[in-house]
């Protein structure tokens, strides 16, 4: 069968470049009883053309990214927006320049609902709906075919997302464009968009209020670290990560496309113009680098001539400090490596229709919230010999 039909469940990571290149439109990205999109052939329409085995990121053999140029630590020096951003800000400076071109930025947003979709904006006032890190797979919709159509009419267009997306856009496209920067993202996985709802509507009846609102990480509460915050529209809660059935089972790794515990694109190999993520190593920085740690670092890898180029043209807006490839990515470990696969996740997502309540009580909090804190003072204050000792009594 010469269709995408072939590709492997086990392999696939949703990206729709398939369903986007299809010439007869007979291919739909279905949610499976994850929660997962897929894409689904209409078999009576297929012609087996065979585009989009082409078009399938996955099947791509070759090596079609880029190992970084030059790494750098970034902070952008509008206050306001850094204080939005997950960590330094690196996103909103680039591109709050595409806009100022008149450009148009792609970017995972919040819809009234909360579901995690891909839209573009023009406007400057949108850019914070495109801000903050979203804990869960993203729908591109249209997405890869509306970046084609801006490109036509002779626009900029910057595209963010994971590095599947992207990879998954520079397939669709067939070739690049001097106007398409792109950005990936340091990825560690996806959850499901069903989890997380039924993660929000659980939230929102403990809270006694529909939650409209949901940040992952919020500087408000817990500075530049992990942990969120919630709104029901009246009051805002802190989401404590660690505490949190559906953050602290996504920190762990648990809760992720099957795909993602073998990305091929886990590695240097990046398809990004940029590649963004935290940078944790603040033992190199010296007071005369004029960075915060406290407000948030970015990483900023740049991998390609075109990314070059734009950071160059936003030193004013941000303060830019070049450091060597090992130091920036020092404790992205998903730069290198996709996340390891944990038994429990395929138990959380074979037991995903049971009340959120019995499911997170059963697989998602492995430890109540005090206990949690015991152990991590206990690792912080004894010494490793005795927690051997400690830890052989309780058997």
């Amino acid at each position: 069968m010469d269709n995408v039909s072939v590709v492997s469940h086990e392999v696939c990571s949703g990206c729709g470049a398939c369903a986007s290149a299809c010439p007869k439109n007979c291919i739909s990205m279905v949610y499976d009883q994850e929660g997962f999109a897929f894409p689904s052939v209409d078999l009576q329409t297929c012609v087996e053309c065979g585009l989009c085995l082409k078009k399938c990121p996955q099947k791509k053999a070759d090596r079609a990214g880029n190992d970084p140029l030059a790494s750098f630590v970034l902070q952008d020096k509008d206050e306001e927006c850094l204080q939005r951003s997950t960590s330094g800000g690196a996103f909103v400076c680039i591109a709050r320049h595409v806009l100022k071109l008149g450009g148009v930025v792609f970017g995972a947003s919040y819809d009234d609902s909360l579901h995690v979709t891909h839209i573009a904006i023009t406007e400057l006032l949108d850019l914070p709906k495109l801000q903050g890190s979203k804990y869960v797979s993203s729908d591109l919709k249209d997405a890869y075919r509306r970046v084609k159509d801006f490109l036509k009419e002779g626009r900029y267009v910057l595209f963010s997302g994971t590095p599947c997306q992207v990879a998954g856009l520079k397939s669709f496209l067939g070739e690049d464009s001097d106007l398409l920067l792109t950005m990936d993202l340091v990825c560690h996985g996806t959850p499901s968009q069903k989890l997380f709802q039924k993660y929000i509507r659980w939230l929102g009846e403990k809270k006694n209020a529909p939650i409209k609102q949901f940040v992952f990480r919020s500087k408000k509460f817990f500075g530049w670290s992990l942990g969120g915050e919630c709104s029901d529209g009246k009051k805002t809660y802190p989401v404590r990560a660690l505490c949190d059935p559906y953050y602290a089972a996504f920190l762990r790794g648990e809760t992720f496309r099957k795909s993602c515990y073998s990305c091929k694109f886990a590695n240097m190999n990046r398809y990004g113009d940029f590649t963004v993520g935290d940078f944790w190593g603040f033992h190199e920085m010296t007071e005369t680098m004029a960075l915060d740690p406290k407000k948030g670092l970015s990483m900023l890898l740049v991998n390609s001539p075109k990314g070059l180029s734009l950071l160059k043209a936003i030193e004013k807006e941000a303060n830019v400090v070049s450091m060597d490839l090992n130091t920036v990515s020092s404790g992205n470990w998903n730069l290198y490596h996709p996340s390891v696969f944990k038994a429990i996740r395929d138990v959380i997502y074979a037991n995903i229709d049971l009340p959120f309540d019995e499911l997170q009580k059963k697989y998602l909090c492995h430890e109540e919230p005090f206990m949690y804190y015991v152990r991590r003072l206990r690792r912080k204050l004894l010494p490793q010999k005795l927690r051997d000792a400690l830890n052989k009594l309780r058997r």
